[in-house]
């Protein structure tokens, strides 16, 4: 497979915003109006009714709680759509009734959704970013690049979104991954500054090693960062040793990083369900101090 052509543009025609109402949803939606406002997306507010939860009413109430629920989500994108409008942004309404990824699913296929959105840690299904939750589901199969906005972004919130620094997790060279054109673009396009990072598990670093690195990076860069494009100027590579999420993670907060994008594997659920939960990608996108695009 070749390395996606460096001279393409990423720009989302539909995003989804994932919301189940909640403040951690509520933190991710300034991101969501930021992009589609800067792309002229059409935006697309999606709410799913569960109904695959323990607590869900017993069949003879189940009508009028399903009304309820209906009501109330009605309600709430109401309000989402007037904020959107008011903001120039093109939006609509999905809501759906089911197993919230099922729905979710159908959402994005029907809709030809370029790109999701959402805030981890939130009620039920996107409580949190774990083995069988909804998030990781999106995240691990979801056909079209994930936003993620976790607890820890929210910290450092500011109603202003901008992406200056956009750091991009290498795994191999050549990088055949999607992921790498995303992290281009979205640096042209923001004219922000490129750092592209390779942690190294249990090594130690030694000259021999520094300079068997400087031809790889020197590949990466012809592959995916056009020779005439300004950006190279403000790209840069960072070796790091140990453990990849922490490698990761420990630049992205030393150095005010503002956006990570990492490649996420997409597996089968089954074989995806017995994985450890220190699969690197998953651990970035829920302690990350910035918001994680993951793409397949």
């Amino acid at each position: 497979m070749k390395p996606p052509d460096p001279t393409s543009q990423v720009a989302p025609k539909k995003i989804l915003f994932a919301t189940d109402f909640s403040p951690a949803s509520e933190a991710a939606l300034p991101y969501a109006f930021s992009l589609a406002g800067h792309y002229g997306s059409n935006l697309c507010f999606a709410h799913v009714i569960s109904l695959d939860y323990p607590d869900f009413p017993p069949p003879e109430e189940r009508a009028a709680k399903l009304q309820q629920a209906r009501e109330i989500t009605e309600r709430e994108l109401k309000l989402l759509l007037e904020a959107a409008r008011q903001k120039g942004i093109s939006c609509q309404p999905l809501i759906g009734e089911g197993t919230v990824w099922n729905v979710l699913s159908e959402m994005i296929h029907k809709n030809g959704i370029d790109l999701t959105i959402l805030g981890t840690h939130g009620r039920r299904g996107l409580k949190k970013l774990r083995l069988g939750s909804v998030a990781e589901e999106v995240l691990r199969r979801a056909p079209c690049p994930v936003l993620t906005v976790g607890p820890k972004v929210s910290e450092t919130f500011s109603a202003d979104i901008q992406l200056a620094h956009v750091l991009y997790a290498i795994e191999f060279v050549p990088d055949t991954s999607h992921a790498a054109a995303y992290a281009v673009s979205l640096a042209e396009e923001y004219r922000a500054k490129l750092t592209f990072i390779k942690i190294l598990e249990k090594t130690v670093a030694s000259p021999e090693l520094k300079a068997q690195i400087q031809e790889p990076v020197r590949r990466w860069m012809d592959d995916h960062v056009p020779p005439a494009s300004v950006l190279r100027e403000r790209t840069s590579f960072e070796l790091g040793f140990g453990r990849a999420a922490e490698g990761i993670l420990k630049f992205a907060s030393d150095r005010g990083v503002d956006l990570i994008v990492m490649s996420v594997r997409r597996l089968d659920p089954v074989i995806a369900a017995h994985l450890p939960e220190t699969d690197t990608a998953y651990e970035v996108a829920r302690t990350a101090p910035c918001p994680v695009l993951t793409v397949v």
